[in-house]
């Protein structure tokens, strides 16, 4: 290994995340209440892998929680349904039976619940109609995907309350504002800055069966399951991406992240239409699928790059650094991580094509939905 290359990248890994937390300690404070829930998977991932960071080079971060929601769970939500696809959509149709039994409760009148004339489902989106958030994804987040994803008659679920919520996000402040601060005597000249001031967000409550297809409940738990994806990549283009300031990386990382596996759980609902027509039993569904790019044809996926963005380490498992000696450049986002990856691109123009899948991807699933 380069010398001097050995000796800059654990700099530039600290500098990385001193970019990130910097400008997730400007987001939290600004960001708008009906996007926070979608978003805490990725404020919880990056609080875990930074702490499993510093702990690894002796700097010994060990933040006490406050809220009975684990870091270390709630992170996983992130990958969108880490699981089988059967305990995939057996947690879709668990989140979906709670709701619409709490939601039901709420009513003046319970036993019209059977006409299902209540609303269970809120769905948030920007004044050209692009979904933001919703919150059937920000039940799920909070529940243990372990007794969740079980039988209906055998699972258990985590009755929602304010105040834990409230503490888990103050949790997470806290320890943004801890790693942010703690880094603050390393110096940069890259400053992001962060502002929702334009961002105008309206909602819509709905009931969930407008996800079924006629003659085909069983849909209802792959349309909830598409609402998210479009939900996460739309919280990210659509209300993150135009109140970021100056970009210093973050952006890219969220929307690799969601493009990744985005794909990879898209790609298990096309298999499973292939595997079992039964299962999916949705035609207009699966050829959509399969005019996706699931092969990497546009060669922006690679398995050491998806490492970097989920965790902070410049090299791959046997240590080999992933920045070329020649392309190092403190002065870029990644410190020319993505220059060293996809030769022959910037992170300008890389990030550029990874925004035009996303909304491609976006696009195709939304008019699928045809929810709003």
């Amino acid at each position: 290994m380069d010398e001097l290359l050995a000796a800059a990248l654990p700099a530039a890994e600290i500098l990385i995340i001193k970019r990130d937390f910097d400008l997730l300690k400007k987001i939290g404070p600004q960001l708008k209440p009906e996007l926070q829930v979608q978003f805490t998977p990725f404020m919880a991932l990056f609080c875990y892998e930074s702490i499993v960071y510093l702990n690894k080079k002796g700097q010994n971060v060990d933040v006490e929680q406050s809220s009975n929601f684990s870091i270390k769970d709630i992170r996983q939500k992130a990958k969108f349904f880490d699981m089988s696809i059967n305990k995939q959509f057996q947690s879709i149709d668990n989140v979906d039976r709670i709701q619409d039994e709490y939601f039901i409760r709420l009513m003046k009148y319970p036993e019209l619940g059977a006409w299902n004339l209540h609303d269970n489902i809120g769905v948030f989106y920007d004044k050209d109609n692009k979904i933001v958030s919703n919150t059937h994804y920000g039940y799920y987040v909070f529940q243990d995907e372990k007794t969740i994803s079980k039988p209906y008659d055998l699972a258990t679920a985590h009755e929602l309350q304010g105040k834990e919520m409230r503490d888990f996000g103050y949790d997470m402040g806290r320890i943004i504002g801890s790693i942010s601060s703690g880094l603050s005597s390393v110096r940069d000249f890259m400053v992001s800055d962060f502002s929702m001031k334009d961002i105008v967000l309206f909602n819509r409550d709905l009931n969930t069966n407008r996800c079924a297809t006629f003659g085909n409940a069983k849909n209802k738990s792959f349309r909830l399951f598409i609402l998210h994806v479009i939900s996460s990549i739309g919280l990210i283009l659509y209300a993150l991406k135009k109140s970021i300031i100056r970009e210093s990386g973050l952006l890219l990382r969220l929307e690799y992240i969601t493009y990744h596996y985005a794909l990879l759980r898209l790609e298990k609902i096309k298999i499973a239409y292939e595997n079992n027509h039964e299962l999916v039993n949705d035609e207009n569904l699966y050829a959509l699928l399969s005019n996706m790019d699931f092969s990497n044809g546009s060669g922006l996926r690679s398995s050491e790059f998806r490492n970097c963005m989920m965790h902070f380490e410049l090299t791959n498992k046997d240590g080999i650094p992933l920045i070329d000696s020649n392309r190092f450049d403190a002065s870029l986002p990644f410190c020319g991580l993505v220059e060293s990856q996809f030769s022959g691109m910037s992170y300008d123009e890389y990030k550029t094509k990874i925004e035009a899948e996303l909304s491609i991807i976006y696009d195709k699933l939304y008019e699928y939905l045809d929810l709003l």
